[in-house]
């Protein structure tokens, strides 16, 4: 077993940060009590790549991003039903741009003339261009995001001067500073890239894949993809509150059981995409505190092949929707820790996502479906379960730790 010592321990070569904020969780033991600003996170799987550009970058990369890269703008927070912290995806604030102006045909940052890198390089404009350009450059999901919102064109992103950035539009689209809250809109200390850039690899994916060239509120202070991340607090960060763990450790920890163990040990004080059945376990568990969080924009489904028989026949698709036993699916696959989108009315006029669909179960009216379609006893089909979507459409972000 992993015990909270040797966690640090395997760690400590990389070298302490001083002792600035209080520790989050429980002070179980002596060596608890000299690394009270040491947060210890156990996952899944750590990040495959400390740049989210990188094709192939998967969820936990993009959590380095959002600690160790700033954007233009970000999201708010506030509090769901149950109290807990999550992002407002309705409401912005100022990160790198201390203010923006939103016309019909541009927008336009004035960006914060104290932002520095992590290296201490002032953030420019010419920065922001060049992270924007980058992100169309790749290829990939990044293009993909930034064309969903019109963004086409380098042309379109213009450096005014030292501290002002525009963005042209194509055509005017409401998301699109949302997009730009996102860490799609990371913003790269472009000095930093071209030195490691070469000719087959123009924008240094290799290099920052391993690398981080941004100014966020963390540093990576050592990265083994696999096993290991250690992120040190950036002290000079001035966009926002400092966070108060002076450092944060993760380790890969495969099996759900052994995260579990170590959580109710209290040698480690976070771990999150715990199987639903430990969550309801733990749920009682006085000295655990679990938070769980349904995210908005997320959901698991069934694709049905439109252009295969007998699933071309909306009869058919009709029947299927009635038969699934959502009600059943929440409560044991997922012990009451999900939410069902199922039973709402016919036409949702709210752009709220995810939007609840109209059917329930009925296996009565099902059965009466496929007989319409000419199949009453029904037929034999593959179902396949594709993995790499299940990645990002998780029906809950569950986040558990230890007590306060």
């Amino acid at each position: 077993m992993l015990k909270r010592r040797d966690f640090l321990k395997k760690t400590a070569a990389a070298g302490a940060a001083g002792l600035a904020a209080p520790f989050i969780g429980p002070v179980r033991d002596a060596a608890a009590q000299e690394h009270r600003d040491v947060l210890l996170v156990a996952q899944e799987g750590g990040p495959n790549s400390l740049d989210t550009q990188v094709v192939g970058a998967n969820k936990q990369a993009w959590e380095v991003n959002w600690n160790c890269y700033d954007r233009l703008v970000a999201f708010d927070m506030k509090k769901d039903a149950n109290g807990n912290d999550y992002l407002d995806a309705k409401s912005l604030r100022p990160e790198l741009a201390e203010e923006w102006d939103a016309g019909q045909a541009s927008l336009t940052f004035r960006l914060r003339r104290d932002a520095k890198f992590h290296d201490g390089t002032p953030v420019t404009a010419k920065d922001v261009k060049f992270s924007f350009d980058r992100s169309l450059a790749v290829g990939g999901f990044p293009r993909f995001q930034l064309n969903s919102v019109s963004l086409m064109s380098p042309e379109q992103f213009v450096a005014v001067d030292d501290h002002t950035f525009r963005v042209d539009f194509l055509k005017h689209d409401n998301f699109t500073l949302a997009y730009i809250g996102t860490p799609v809109g990371l913003v790269y200390n472009s000095e930093l890239v071209k030195k490691h850039a070469t000719v087959a690899d123009p924008f240094a994916l290799q290099w920052s894949k391993q690398n981080v060239a941004g100014g966020g509120a963390y540093k990576v202070q050592s990265f083994t993809a696999g096993q290991e991340l250690v992120l040190v607090r950036n002290d000079d960060w001035a966009l926002g509150k400092k966070p108060q763990m002076q450092r944060v450790i993760t380790r890969v920890v495969p099996s759900a059981g052994t995260r579990r163990a170590l959580l109710e040990r209290g040698d480690i004080d976070f771990s999150y995409d715990i199987p639903p059945k430990d969550v309801a376990d733990m749920a009682s568990n006085a000295a655990i505190k679990t938070v769980s969080s349904a995210m908005d924009n997320t959901a698991q489904y069934l694709s049905l092949n439109l252009k295969m028989a007998p699933f071309d026949n909306p009869k058919i698709r009709q029947a299927i929707a009635y038969a699934i036993p959502y009600d059943d699916i929440v409560r044991l696959a997922f012990f009451g820790r999900a939410g069902s989108l199922a039973g709402g009315p016919p036409h949702v006029t709210t752009p709220d996502w995810p939007q609840r669909i109209p059917f329930k179960t009925d296996i009565a009216r099902a059965k009466s479906l496929m007989a319409e379609a000419g199949h009453a006893d029904g037929f034999a089909t593959t179902l396949s379960y594709d993995m790499s979507m299940a990645v990002t459409s998780e029906p809950l972000c569950t986040l558990i730790q230890n007590a306060l």
